[in-house]
């Protein structure tokens, strides 16, 4: 039996808005926008490319790689942490992709909420004290280990977004802001909530624009906030991931025209009046990425907000930028047209791919490099010891390749 579900939109003010249904059988996904919606000035497109603001229907065909439902609803939806929370917690446990959708309304990041019936209120999130955090950590530990929960606190977990990770996270509510809580695991090999911390410490020094980030510490550890960039007072923002706009979904092989950086840059100007330092954000963010070890940059760590109070899509600020200790080697995602593999060569063919000039791509390896030369003392002030950082030398290591890309491209350009 097909199943239906109704898809509403925050227009940003306080205002939710029916956008419109979605039904899903064995064969595909059909969308179709409300003409109320389509008529509202505040109105926008969910995905300006494979859901474009019009009174069509929209299909997604199911095929073996892919499910008939539109990306930036999986965007939306529970990542693979809040899919094990949720089977957990849920009597029937949600199956389908409706159902996790149903399931965890609300409780991605973006402005979709998600009902069964056409007249269902949207349900309001429900408050979540800071003084939780601790009971949170040991419910999180035990979801990791397999254990039995208590399902009475439920509400309080956040499922994630399928833009986000697979790490343990709540929702918390701290300072009158809203913050993602994340919590280590038991497997870490080092201490992930503190090598965040320097890390999106480091990329905002480095010139790129990061949500706010803290940590607290706890009888069981410390716990890493991270501010919802999805939100502002009195507004909610839209989000879609680049894997969502370009339909990639079981990715087994590299398409360097799309999956890649320079892809990023390609895919800015197509969905809005991006300026011309699109190029330079993501040649930055790429920049750092080779030089931390970050290869976990897959195109779901990519994503394009379009903000409550603009009319067009903007480069989203970074997120999960981190170093990956088990992945080393290649990245997620090509770098230049050489591969994902960083070397001198491939980086400056992306830069030039992205349209940055010579002056500005030496100018911004030049405060990458200023940062993260200085990488141990980051890590040292966020509370990681000697062992620790003997994990990461790995990771740093790549930075390497980012100082001789640079001295090779200042011979070359005469700067």
């Amino acid at each position: 039996m097909p199943e239906k579900l109704f898809i509403h939109a925050d227009l940003g003010d306080g205002t939710i808005l029916l956008a419109g249904q979605l039904i899903v059988d064995d064969k595909a996904g059909r969308f179709k926008y409300a003409k109320a919606y389509i008529n509202h000035p505040q109105s926008f497109a969910l995905d300006p490319i494979n859901l474009p603001l019009n009174g069509e229907i929209h299909v997604k065909h199911r095929t073996r790689d892919t499910p008939a439902m539109f990306g930036v609803l999986i965007d939306a939806g529970p990542d693979e942490w809040g899919r094990r929370w949720l089977t957990k917690t849920r009597q029937p446990p949600p199956v389908t992709q409706v159902e996790f959708l149903l399931a965890a309304s609300g409780e991605g990041v973006g402005a979709l909420h998600f009902t069964p019936n056409i007249d269902d209120p949207v349900r309001p999130p429900p408050e979540r004290p800071f003084e939780n955090l601790v009971h949170l950590q040991h419910i999180a530990d035990d979801i990791e280990a397999g254990n039995e929960v208590d399902r009475a606190l439920e509400p309080f977990f956040f499922h994630g977004s399928g833009i986000g990770g697979a790490r343990p996270k709540s929702l918390i509510e701290h300072d009158g802001r809203e913050w993602i809580a994340k919590f280590n695991r038991d497997s870490d090999l080092v201490d992930m909530c503190r090598v965040e911390l320097a890390s999106m410490r480091m990329a905002r020094e480095a010139g790129i624009e990061v949500p706010d980030v803290d940590l607290t510490e706890t009888g069981r550890g410390p716990v890493l906030l991270v501010e919802r960039f999805d939100q502002s007072p009195d507004e909610q923002h839209h989000l879609v991931s680049v894997a969502s706009l370009i339909n990639k979904f079981d990715i087994t092989e590299i398409d360097e025209s799309t999956m890649s950086y320079p892809g990023l840059t390609q895919l800015g100007k197509r969905i809005g009046h991006l300026t011309s330092d699109l190029g330079t954000d993501v040649f930055r963010r790429m920049l750092l990425n080779v030089a931390i070890g970050n290869t976990d940059d897959h195109l779901r760590n990519h994503a394009f907000m379009k903000r409550a109070s603009a009319s067009d899509y903007s480069f989203s600020p970074g997120y999960d930028i981190v170093p990956q200790l088990s992945l080393q080697g290649s990245h997620a995602i090509a770098i230049g047209p050489f591969g994902s593999t960083p070397t001198a060569d491939n980086i400056q063919a992306a830069a030039q791919r992205m349209g940055v000039a010579d002056e500005s791509a030496h100018e911004i390896g030049g405060a990458v490099l200023e940062v993260t030369t200085n990488w141990r003392d980051y890590m040292t002030d966020a509370g990681l010891g000697a062992d620790d950082l003997a994990q990461l030398e790995r990771c740093f290591a790549m930075r390497d390749i980012v100082e001789r890309w640079h001295s090779k491209a200042a011979r070359a350009s005469g700067v």
